[in-house]
């Protein structure tokens, strides 16, 4: 089971956790406050409905309290870090920096070339010899010496054709 797959299966399981959670603590207090109100002897019904409804919203709040030691908790407990996504760590736990720091991280993942495509001047490109990055400056400088030669004799190639062509023109005009 992979990271994410994981992290899926933890929300769901921790979204049914919560909505029990959740009705749980808002039961509880609506039982504490119905309890209160016949030992006090509450007998009006708009207190009674307001009374539920700041156990309702109190049950809430209390219950995102709860809720958020007890993902904390289940953590820690079982280890779940390295298993949970480092995203969702993160964002969805307090403290969840603090996780994502000490997850191990991916090492990143390098280019190993067979020796045989390898040339003798890409070995040290690949291998990662060199202390500066190349950009294929030795390549080009290879390059444009060889290519230097052929111009070279190109260049010499021309001058020869151009000097004919004045000759023979020279000798048309005359």
């Amino acid at each position: 089971m992979n990271k994410n797959t994981f992290t899926v299966l933890f929300t769901l399981v921790s979204t049914i956790i919560n909505i029990i959670l959740t009705v749980a603590t808002i039961a509880l207090l609506a039982l504490v406050f119905v309890f209160a109100c016949k030992m006090l002897g509450c007998n009006n019904g708009n207190v009674v409905y307001m009374g539920l409804l700041v156990c309702f919203v109190l049950g809430m709040f209390l219950n995102f309290y709860f809720f958020s030691k007890l993902t904390v908790w289940a953590v820690k407990k079982f280890n779940l870090a390295p298993k949970l996504n480092s995203t969702f760590v993160a964002r969805q736990l307090p403290e969840g920096a603090k996780f994502a720091s000490q997850l191990p991280q991916e090492k990143k993942k390098k280019t190993v070339m067979p020796q045989s495509v390898l040339e003798p001047e890409e070995e040290e490109k690949w291998n990662g010899n060199s202390t500066y990055q190349n950009f294929g400056i030795d390549e080009l400088k290879r390059g444009l010496e060889k290519n230097n030669e052929d111009a070279q004799a190109l260049i010499k190639e021309r001058e020869e054709e151009a000097r004919a062509w004045e000759e023979s023109k020279k000798n048309k005009t005359e």
